[in-house]
């Protein structure tokens, strides 16, 4: 697949061109990589693949969210937040929330020139994710047409 091609490609299709070797490859990599994750997070290990399936769009979901456009924001955010510093410093003097503001802003700029690499990971995951939804309905159908 080529990386821009995700965004079109359908569940049903996800998995087309690739022969029942390298699904079961591909299934068994999936499987193997879950089950890395439940060990690593103390998960017992159950439905591997529906457990990547769920790990593969909490990413997605994360890499779309920083995909905001940061730096269109910086003026906004800063303006809100400085009426919040005022309006802080009036009850309390000695706060640093200057700094943090300005640690808020550089971090902003640094996830905006990162936007390409953000785009790609997104792609990336979305990409998994549909092989994986595609493997998981592809196992219950094959369990389906089993009973």
């Amino acid at each position: 697949m080529e990386k821009n091609d995700w965004a079109n490609v359908s569940i049903e299709n996800a998995l087309d061109g690739l022969s029942m070797e390298e699904i079961e490859r591909l299934e068994a990599y999936y499987m193997a990589e879950a089950e890395c994750l439940m060990a690593f997070g103390g998960q017992e290990k159950k439905e591997p693949l529906t457990f990547m399936l769920k790990h593969l769009r909490a990413t997605e979901c994360l890499f779309k969210t920083l995909q905001f456009p940061w730096e269109e924001s910086v003026a906004v955010l800063y303006g809100s937040f400085m009426h919040y510093v005022a309006l802080e410093e009036r009850k309390e003097s000695g706060k640093c929330l200057p700094d943090f503001m300005t640690e808020l802003i550089k971090r902003m700029k640094f996830l905006a020139q990162k936007g390409p690499l953000i785009t790609a990971l997104f792609r990336r995951y979305q990409g998994q994710r549909k092989e994986v939804e595609a493997l998981v309905a592809l196992k219950k159908g094959e369990l389906n047409e089993q009973q």
